[in-house]
């Protein structure tokens, strides 16, 4: 395999440990929402989706969490269940169901996302200034880095 002069200069020990720990802290951060909001991750997910949209077909968070369509409506009955998100027919396609974020879950994913702000920033303020922007580099490319498409990239 040919190395391009851009390729990270990273043994493959070394870089199955970065890997390992930047995977098992993800883990504990979802977890700690987890038990501190009552959703599971995906519910997290699918509302923060939401929130950055006026509304989304059942197919598209779907698509957006890499889950079975069945997955997604149970999901989205939860969510509804407890008055986060509404389901309607799309005007446009009356096969469609769009899910909208209702005022009650708009309110919970503004307090999730204030907890991460003020938790990664509180993190973060222990960082030199370089790791600081190192991090922000790595955050922004981090699909990249991993291989993953960004799911979310479709327009409403």
């Amino acid at each position: 395999m040919k190395r391009s002069d851009n390729a990270p200069r990273v043994d493959r020990k070394t870089a199955d440990e970065l890997l390992y720990g930047s995977l098992r802290a993800v883990y504990h951060f979802e977890r700690s929402l987890v038990e501190r909001f009552g959703l599971g991750y995906q519910e997290i997910y699918l509302l923060q989706l939401l929130r950055r949209r006026e509304t989304a077909r059942v197919g598209e968070i779907a698509d957006a969490l890499g889950a079975k369509m069945f997955t997604v409506s149970r999901l989205v009955t939860r969510l509804r269940e407890r008055g986060y998100v509404s389901k309607a027919q799309d005007s446009g396609d009356r096969r469609g169901i769009l899910v909208g974020l209702e005022p009650r879950g708009d309110e919970l994913v503004a307090e999730i996302e204030k907890a991460n702000y003020e938790l990664v920033i509180g993190s973060l303020s222990r960082l030199s200034e370089a790791e600081q922007a190192a991090f922000v580099v790595v955050a922004e490319n981090l699909d990249e880095a991993l291989g993953v498409a960004d799911r979310t990239s479709y327009e409403s």
